[in-house]
């Protein structure tokens, strides 16, 4: 793989590149962050020029109406169309139709903006009309690869999140450097292990759990006396090496302000072994002791 900063190559175990010395890890989560930043800021100004179009269409509508009331007419005007969302739809819809690109009625092209790039990819609105590709979700196919990028760079479909039809992503053969018109084979692409940190290893089932899953740390729970910052799993499947070095870890399940032991792990002299499937991903894990969890049960 390449370094996400200087494109340099570098070994895909290597925590830092050895010509820039970015920490490649931290530097991912950066810009993740960037990129969920400017999502929001897109989703924003599409909210505002739905509002927008919605109160005109609102203003139009009393002056046509104050307009028959006057003159005891009645005219018939051809409705002009106007691809909008009603306001009726929540931030979380919203949020979730444009990550996947699914916005019914998208917004028509016109003479005015078919020259504009409502999405920020590289590609008009008229590119995007004329390529099928969505005029306000970057990446259409939801691969990881901008509409522009497979394109103009790789030249893979930007409509199909796997080109080869093969389910294993372009944006995954970009990063492994396979050929993306290509059919490969699940034995032909296997899974890596992913260090996290200096005591945690993911060990994913699948590609996918590789390139788009994850773990996410947060504080320690205070109210149990974790010993490790509370983690959740997000779109992984797979094994987890938790080194705690402590014979006496256990994991939790946090529900709220319930908390019950997790089944599927065992201790390995302080290390937890640790099995994830699909249902165990966005819940709340938390590492403590026999002790501290005999201690809270006690006092409740």
């Amino acid at each position: 793989m390449n370094c996400p900063k200087c494109n340099n190559p570098i070994d895909n175990k290597k925590k830092f590149c050895t010509k820039c010395g970015c920490n490649i890890e931290e530097f991912i989560k950066e810009e993740k962050e960037k990129k969920k930043t400017k999502r929001k800021e897109k989703i924003y100004k599409i909210k505002l020029k739905i509002a927008l179009v919605l109160f005109l269409i609102f203003i139009i509508l009393i002056l046509v109406l104050i307009g028959l009331n006057f003159f005891g007419k009645q005219s018939h005007k051809s409705k002009e169309k106007y691809s909008v969302i009603t306001n009726t739809t929540n931030d979380e819809n919203l949020e979730e139709l444009y990550n996947t690109g699914i916005l019914v009625d998208e917004i028509e092209l016109t003479e005015e903006n078919k020259s504009l790039d409502y999405d920020d990819d590289g590609l008009t609105n008229e590119e995007e009309k004329q390529y099928g590709t969505s005029m306000i979700n970057s990446d259409s196919d939801g691969d990881g690869l901008t509409d522009y990028e497979e394109i103009h760079r790789y030249n893979s479909d930007p409509t199909k999140y796997s080109t080869s039809d093969d389910n294993i992503s372009d944006y995954i053969k970009v990063q492994r450097e396979l050929q993306i018109n290509r059919k490969y084979t699940p034995s032909e692409v296997k899974p890596e292990e992913v260090e996290v940190g200096y005591n945690i290893k993911l060990i994913p089932e699948d590609i996918n759990s590789q390139y788009y899953g994850g773990l996410e740390q947060f504080n320690n729970d205070a109210t149990i006396n974790s010993t490790h910052n509370v983690f959740n799993l997000l779109n992984f499947k797979g094994i987890i090496e938790y080194e705690t070095g402590n014979t006496e870890s256990i994991l939790l399940l946090r529900e709220g302000k319930n908390y019950s032991e997790f089944k599927n792990y065992k201790n390995e002299n302080g290390k937890l072994i640790i099995t994830i499937t699909e249902d165990d991903n966005y819940k709340d894990f938390v590492i403590t002791t026999k002790e501290n969890y005999e201690n809270y049960k006690n006092n409740q």
